[in-house]
């Protein structure tokens, strides 16, 4: 089978697994640049183990991200997989190639006075309304920026103050939020003009421009619009997930609990967020020490 012909089934495979279009168009923008460093619509199983290393070592692969790069080696080897499944080649050869290590970047949340500067800008934007609401459920439920994109309004539950979200692989987990939170999402639908929800019910809760569901690309300009009118630096929305989980530690919070709000299949992130807020319960506490502060224990 030529590798057009295999990345079309690999593509209907995925498609009939209910992958998220996130991932379809990361896998369509793998093999579209692997295909520029391939010479012609060659058999996948004539492809070599060079051919893979040559694509990795390219000097489009060299200018991404460690973590991009390593997104690119994990498409095309779930595309070897499925291929080795389906009998149209031998080995999954990319699993020869060792993957790139992405650098583990500083975990550096939202300060409380931060998050009051962006609040303000919010309130201040051209659609106030719906920008203070994003903030607040991003900030208070640490759901990944696709997550929010896909929320419909049937699957906010005013009563019981919770959100329905599908995470990677289509999980559904519920989240909950505060009060203050979810009389903003009520008063945000009102100003849009659903007031009645049941008549909303199959529309996406944040739209963007035409309408049309808000995107990784409107909310990256939303934090950009954010950064420049607040004075705030590195204004990102994963980084509202990472205040949500540190705060949500530093104030007693269940790990566990936190793996399974987040959405993580193992605790490796959630231990990085614990090192972080641990690291600021030890700090506190030697500012806050009474036998430290009130030199209650002489120097012998």
């Amino acid at each position: 089978m030529k590798l057009s012909q295999a990345t079309e089934g690999f593509f209907a495979s995925c498609r009939a697994a209910r992958y998220s279009e996130h991932t379809l168009t990361d896998y369509k923008n793998t093999f579209k640049k692997f295909e520029k460093v391939v010479a012609g619509d060659t058999p996948v199983n004539n492809i070599s183990v060079d051919e893979i290393v040559r694509f990795m070592g390219s000097p489009e692969v060299l200018q991404v991200s460690k973590k991009t790069a390593l997104n690119y080696h994990t498409g095309l080897s779930s595309l070897w997989r499925w291929s080795v499944e389906r009998g149209y080649c031998e080995v999954n050869i990319v699993r020869l190639v060792k993957a790139p290590r992405p650098e583990q970047r500083d975990i550096i949340p939202y300060t409380q006075n931060e998050l009051r500067k962006l609040l303000n800008a919010a309130n201040n934007s051209n659609l106030p309304e719906r920008d203070f609401a994003i903030v607040l459920v991003l900030l208070d439920t640490g759901m990944r920026a696709s997550e929010l994109g896909d929320i419909k309004i049937k699957k906010v539950y005013f009563e019981e103050r919770q959100i329905l979200v599908f995470g990677k692989g289509g999980k559904e987990r519920r989240l909950r939020v505060s009060q203050d939170t979810i009389e903003i999402v009520r008063y945000y639908l009102k100003w849009r003009g659903c007031s009645k929800f049941s008549v909303c019910r199959e529309q996406y809760l944040f739209l963007g421009n035409s309408n049309k569901k808000i995107n990784r690309n409107t909310l990256r300009l939303l934090c950009n619009r954010l950064e420049i009118r607040s004075n705030v630096a590195h204004v990102y929305p994963h980084k509202f997930r990472h205040t949500f989980a540190i705060e949500f530690l530093r104030n007693g919070g269940n790990i566990f609990t936190l793996q399974k709000l987040l959405g993580h299949t193992t605790l490796d992130m959630v231990k990085r967020y614990l090192a972080i807020a641990q690291s600021d319960i030890d700090r506190d506490h030697d500012k806050a020490s009474p036998v430290k502060n009130w030199h209650l224990v002489k120097h012998l």
